[in-house]
């Protein structure tokens, strides 16, 4: 694994160029702002998540954008230990 690299500039950007280069798959693991900003600049391909069997009244969005929206879709849900589904996402490109 190579070293942690700062990121300064727009992340979409950084992500979509770091796409063309040669090597494996990328991983980022986030939410909020960087994740809204990712997937409203067109560098996430899948999204992945878990839910936990529990409500809350409030708490941290899972992303955080200008409202649009963002089709997904189901490609696996796996249950896991505790009653928590693993659910993994295609995003949905418009054509």
């Amino acid at each position: 694994m190579g070293a942690p690299t700062l990121v300064r500039e727009d992340a979409a950007a950084f992500v979509r160029r770091s796409r063309a280069e040669p090597g494996k798959d990328i991983v980022v693991m986030s939410g909020g702002d960087l994740a809204g900003a990712l997937l409203e600049g067109g560098a996430i391909d899948e999204v992945g998540m878990n839910v936990h069997p529990l409500l809350l009244g409030g708490g941290v969005p899972a992303v955080v954008g200008r409202g649009a929206r963002v089709p997904l879709t189901l490609q696996a849900a796996r249950p896991l230990d505790g009653g928590c589904v693993r659910l993994r996402y295609a995003v949905t490109r418009a054509r």
